[in-house]
């Protein structure tokens, strides 16, 4: 019972076991969503949504502020103890990442509307949580979770230009 009640919760004992390093998992975790970003752009799109200067200054600083902290912290934050690879996080990463790449599917394909746009920025975020669940790395959580909440209000205020 209690090496299934381990698989089910993938956690460790120790939990405040961290120190500078360098996580090969982290970094492969934080490019995988980054791929669609490559053709983004490479491919001129004719969609009006990439073309509108952003002018929520404070929000772009808060959202790229704590996308750099959640990178900094899930890349060179890393744990003593090994993540275990079959775990439920793994197969909830990898279904938000399935859905994110149709999404980018769909915008490529020019079927892109707001709900395409929210999710384009919902799913990441919640693929990183799930990543900093599976990893243990909870201290890149908090900023995750901010850069999730403001890159959904930009999201948001750019489809309603």
């Amino acid at each position: 019972m209690q090496t299934k009640e381990y698989f089910l919760l993938c956690e460790r004992e120790d939990q405040m076991n961290y120190h500078f390093g360098f996580s090969w998992k982290g970094l492969i975790i934080f490019l995988l969503p980054m791929i669609p970003n490559i053709f983004y752009f490479l491919i001129p799109s004719s969609d009006i949504s990439g073309n509108h200067a952003n002018s929520h200054l404070i929000l772009d600083v808060l959202e790229h502020g704590s996308q750099a902290i959640f990178f900094f912290l899930l890349i060179f934050v890393v744990r003593k103890q090994a993540s275990e690879v079959r775990c439920p996080y793994i197969i909830g990463m990898a279904i938000m990442l399935i859905f994110y790449y149709g999404l980018w599917i769909l915008y490529f394909t020019g079927n892109a509307n707001s709900i395409i746009f929210l999710g384009m920025a919902v799913l990441p975020v919640v693929y990183f949580i799930l990543a900093e669940i599976w990893l243990q790395n909870y201290l890149a959580i908090i900023p995750t979770v901010l850069f999730g909440i403001v890159h959904v209000i930009n999201t948001y205020l750019s489809i309603a230009n």
